[in-house]
């Protein structure tokens, strides 16, 4: 359900370590100009809700060959974020096996 937050999420265990992240404050001036582009979650925004975004996703997960730049970053609410990364987390399951 739309909403609902999960326990005991791991988010690093799939995490190239090949690729650099943007940290500290260029990371926080860049969701500053993320947000102030799209105040709104485009997940929510293509299913005909209105929820203020608070996470900057990465379209493409890094662990997947993605970017960490502005291009590959998408405003969205933490549920839809929750969605995204548990369909990605199975596709790594599947993609380690």
């Amino acid at each position: 359900m739309h909403g609902q937050a999960a326990t005991g999420m791991r988010w690093d265990t799939d995490r190239r370590q090949d690729v650099v992240r943007l940290r500290g404050r260029a990371n926080q001036s860049r969701r500053q100009r993320l947000f102030a582009r799209s105040p709104l979650c485009v997940t929510c925004e293509v299913a005909g809700r209105v929820t203020l975004a608070t996470i900057a996703d990465h379209v493409i997960p890094l662990a997947e060959g993605g970017k960490d730049d502005e291009s590959n970053l998408a405003p969205v609410c933490a549920a839809c974020h929750l969605v995204k990364v548990q369909a990605e987390a199975a596709r790594g399951l599947r993609r380690n096996r």
